[in-house]
């Protein structure tokens, strides 16, 4: 995007609306026509602008998906569905059915409730039948020997690879990665990893806009340490540098039920956003997370947490 849409783009819309207000209020014939005029120009160049970034976008794809054919065994089909590239050993229609069905809406729910940055480069979506296929691809791809997880992604290479067969939650959860890379490039792992997990078991609200977690397996892991006294302060877990290795599968359960929490309390998307613009100066997210639960202490949010964890129910 250059310099002048990324102008246009940004200050079209202020105009705009400032017109717009300007234009509800008596002023002389001569100031409301140039009034007018200017908000027809700003229009138009917004118009352009999108219509130039479109066309950009639209071109690198087909690129990119060019380039991934060359990649994938002869048996694998590739569809484009901006920004979107969609590929697997499965057919074009159930790629499709793929997107239609899955990519798409959950996509726009991450859209609404946090993301606010769109992808301007392709997207790569790669889909496996099984796990065997999904292990070749993985190892073809990236040279990446895929034993514990059914799904990853790759942020340099703006990819996402996953196993079909495991549903639509590791889908989900690859998707939050991926549109946060575009949004929030600076957050920090616990965060990153807590927000995807929350989405690997989801139902959509009553009109069908946002997505909402529920429990899953990992509170099973979170109660376990809980009653055992061995769950670590949420302070500790934030600022340790070792979120996986040893206990990480305990730390994907804790930030799960951190976010679980902060979603059934209406605060998840604000703080999402919140810590998105403040980053630079709240690298771990806990001064953010103080100031949005009225000032609280560290020991009293984990307080509260625990309080909460212990009366959550235990999904299989």
């Amino acid at each position: 995007m250059t310099l002048i849409r990324l102008v246009v783009l940004t200050v079209g819309p202020l105009l705009l609306i400032g017109g717009a207000y300007a234009l509800s209020y008596s002023a002389p014939q001569r100031t409301q026509t140039e009034f007018a005029a200017r908000l027809e120009r700003a229009e138009s160049r917004l118009a352009v602008a999108r219509t130039h970034d479109h066309a950009e976008l639209a071109q690198a794809c087909r690129a990119t998906a060019n380039e991934l054919r060359q990649q994938l065994p002869e048996n694998y089909a590739t569809i484009v569905r901006e920004p979107f590239i969609l590929a697997g050993d499965i057919g074009e229609t159930d790629l499709d059915r793929l997107h239609r069905e899955s990519v798409g809406p959950v996509t726009e729910a991450l859209w609404r409730s946090y993301f606010d940055r769109r992808p301007d480069q392709p997207v790569i979506i790669v889909a496996l039948s099984n796990e065997q296929v999904f292990r070749q691809a993985a190892w073809k791809l990236d040279g990446y020997k895929s034993t514990a997880y059914a799904g990853y992604t790759q942020r340099s290479q703006r990819r996402l690879v996953f196993n079909l067969a495991t549903g639509n939650g590791t889908l989900t959860h690859e998707l939050s990665h991926i549109l946060a890379y575009f949004d929030f490039p600076d957050m920090p792992e616990w965060f990153d990893e807590g927000l995807a997990a929350l989405h690997e078991e989801t139902v959509f609200s009553a009109d069908g806009l946002t997505l909402m977690g529920t429990p899953n397996w990992r509170n099973r892991l979170l109660r376990g340490a809980l009653d055992a006294a061995e769950l670590p302060m949420f302070e500790t877990l934030v600022k340790s540098r070792s979120f996986r290795g040893e206990g990480e599968n305990l730390n994907y359960a804790y930030v799960r039920c951190f976010c679980l929490y902060l979603q059934e309390r209406g605060l998840l998307s604000h703080f999402y956003r919140k810590f998105r613009d403040r980053v630079g100066d709240d690298p771990s997210g806990l001064e953010t997370l103080r100031e949005l639960l009225g000032g609280a202490s560290d020991t009293e949010i984990d307080r509260d947490f625990r309080a909460w964890a212990a009366k959550q129910p235990l999904a299989r």
